[in-house]
């Protein structure tokens, strides 16, 4: 399979992954959306094994691991400011929580995640 092939088969299987998920939300049926997006991700990773040429090269992950640290950084950010700032103004203080425990839960992992690559030797 080359690059077109792929993209025709991961748009395909978002298509029925969007239609299978609309029609659970319709039903008011939460386990069929979580199937639905379980069975595409893994058809879409197994289709762009397939894939003979090179997808992505040095560059590019590069360029993404630098988005995805800045995004981190901008969510981990906004969501401990706007948490402590709901819970100081006795404001919606669930949301100010699940805000200020999501920054602390993806600071943890981050720290893991530090730990774990850093004793390993990173390819």
């Amino acid at each position: 399979m080359d690059r077109k092939q792929f993209a025709i088969y991961a748009a395909l299987v978002c298509a029925i992954m969007g239609a299978v998920v609309g029609y659970g939300v319709s039903e008011g049926n939460a386990s069929l959306p979580a199937i639905a997006f379980i069975i595409g991700t893994t058809l879409i990773a197994l289709g762009k094994r397939g894939v003979k040429k090179v997808m992505e090269d040095e560059r590019t992950l590069r360029i993404s691991e630098k988005a995805s640290r800045r995004i981190y950084e901008i969510f981990v950010v906004g969501a401990a400011l706007a948490g402590t700032t709901l819970i100081a103004l006795n404001k919606h203080t669930e949301a100010g929580y699940t805000l200020a425990l999501s920054a602390c839960a993806l600071l943890l992992l981050y720290m893991v995640f530090y730990g774990y690559y850093s004793r390993r030797s990173v390819e």
